[in-house]
């Protein structure tokens, strides 16, 4: 089995096709051209001679497409796992390479390494060799980083990471294949070497960490590092864990709770809030827009449960939508697809902070506290501002009927006043590993301010119109021809209601002020 490597997966997404299923979604039918889907249902197919074979005659076919630079790795990385040898992956590596221009230089090498440290015949290769390759890799790495050629396109604040990103990263590669060797304390300098340089705690990094300490015979870390790698479904760690478990414990049983418990814990400890003096009213809105099935969206989804910790409901109100990119979601539902179009979200993770500051792009696990301090200090940033409106809000729940009273001190010309039916967490674990999903949004309404200021919600209805919604999708969607979901989320947990009432600028967009309610 592979290993799911997602920092590949955010570094360099055009090898494995993340960035065509998130770039395309943002196109219309008419506007996606004639290979789209046979690209896309080339990528898909599991047999690598007919996935190569398929993709060279779209290459024959379309000469000119978009799509090139993505086909031709493709077909590099089937031809490589069909490798019986190091010699010839190397090979087929050398004419790879000495195409790299720009940040190519530094990412090529980069997965070289990783596609021998991952390959499938890796146990047959000879051991001294394939170390010796992903040190020379790591060498050109480190080369590459090093040179203004390798940064062309890249702007100038995201420099910094993206040359900490591959130079500390490829530690983590060189790790693998010392470890290929039996030198578990070489390996653990390594990853030491990473973590000193910045690098983060993700499922490859503590995976590799686990199989080193399981070398030298230290049962108790290798079975907590494995726990964690389990968090992001990397390898076999959840399986390899669980193992370790029945050798500490004896038995299996608790196993599954610990597991969850780790799910749900955030993967860094967010920082105390401490308000301001003299604070005059100004909650934030902060939105995520994101996806169970959308790897890069982890780190942005633990951000934000890290802001939900540590920052009170008074000064930041929280929704999240769920969309279906890359893949169809299960939670999402009418009121998260208005929200989606009337902003423009066309890709996720993407977070708007009080309707007029985006942020997009996310990253893994260990990304997350990252994201979190980035996310913080823009919020932190609007909290001294005087509000331009009051807001007051209570809601309260009789059998499927939510009623929020709502009130505002004045009436701003140009602004809606919306009201936002939440659920603070439903359980659901899409492909991305996500299991526990925060401040949910179920549905909404427009407040007409010259009516009685109050909204009922229904909840059957709205979960009728959400299941309604699922059927249409199935039915529908055309990027997802014949899919069925194989489980539905349109039932709204009573337990965990909460609200969100905002004023929002109808031109700019910007949000004047919000304010949370519990439903009692």
């Amino acid at each position: 089995m592979k290993k799911k490597n997602f920092r590949i997966v955010f570094a360099a997404a055009a090898l494995l096709g993340f960035v065509l299923a998130n770039l395309t979604f943002a196109q219309t039918q008419s506007q996606q051209p004639p290979e789209y889907k046979e690209v896309v249902a080339a990528s898909r197919i599991q047999d690598l001679a007919a996935k190569i074979k398929e993709l060279e005659r779209i290459k024959a076919a379309y000469p000119t497409t978009q799509y090139l630079s993505t086909i031709d790795s493709w077909i590099l990385a089937a031809k490589i796992d069909l490798s019986d040898s190091l010699e010839a992956i190397l090979g087929l590596q050398k004419e790879f390479l000495t195409k790299g221009k720009g940040p190519d230089l530094v990412q090529a090498p980069y997965m070289a390494a990783d596609q021998i440290v991952s390959h499938p015949k890796l146990k047959t290769f000879d051991k001294a060799k394939v170390l010796a390759a992903v040190l020379g890799y790591k060498e050109a790495v480190l080369k590459a980083v090093a040179s203004p050629e390798a940064l062309q396109g890249i702007p100038l604040e995201q420099r910094n990471s993206f040359k900490t990103f591959f130079s500390s990263g490829i530690d983590v590669l060189v790790a693998q294949a010392q470890l290929n060797t039996g030198d578990a304390a070489k390996a653990l300098a390594s990853l030491e070497s990473y973590r000193t340089a910045g690098g983060t705690v993700d499922g490859q990094y503590s995976y590799t960490k686990a199989e080193a300490l399981v070398l030298q015979g230290k049962t108790k870390e290798a079975y907590e590092a494995y726990l964690l790698a389990a968090t992001e479904n990397y390898a076999k760690s959840a399986e390899k864990a669980k193992e370790l478990y029945v050798k500490l414990n004896g038995k299996a049983d608790g196993f599954d709770a610990a597991l969850e418990a780790k799910l749900k814990a955030l993967p860094y400890h967010p920082e105390e809030f401490k308000p301001e003096p003299g604070w005059k009213g100004k909650a934030v809105l902060a939105e995520i827009f994101t996806g169970s099935e959308c790897p890069p969206c982890v780190g942005a989804d633990l951000a934000f449960d890290g802001l939900i910790e540590s920052v009170p409901a008074d000064y930041l109100a929280i929704l999240e939508y769920h969309l279906p990119i890359p893949r169809p979601d299960p939670i999402m539902n009418p009121a998260t697809k208005k929200r989606q179009d009337y902003y423009g979200v066309n890709s996720t993770p993407t977070i708007i902070i009080d309707g007029d500051k985006k942020l997009v792009g996310g990253g893994s696990r260990g990304m997350a506290e990252g994201k979190y301090k980035e996310y913080r200090a823009g919020i932190e940033a609007r909290l001294a501002a005087v509000p331009a409106v009051a807001l007051k809000a209570k809601a309260s729940r009789a059998g499927d009927a939510v009623k929020v009273e709502a009130s505002f001190d004045k009436v701003v010309p140009g602004a809606e006043y919306y009201v936002v039916l939440i659920q603070r967490e439903e359980k659901y674990k899409g492909s991305n590993g996500i299991v526990f999903h925060k401040m949910v949004v179920r549905d909404l309404a427009v407040l007409d301010p010259a009516a009685p200021k109050a909204v009922t919600f229904d909840l059957a209805a709205s979960e009728q119109a959400t299941d309604a919604y699922l059927t249409d999708f199935e039915k529908t969607s055309t990027r997802f021809q014949n899919f069925k979901f194989p489980e539905r989320h349109a039932k709204i947990d009573r337990s965990k209601l909460g609200v969100v009432f905002f004023a929002q600028d109808k031109e700019t967009k910007k949000v004047l002020n919000a304010v949370v309610a519990g439903v009692k």
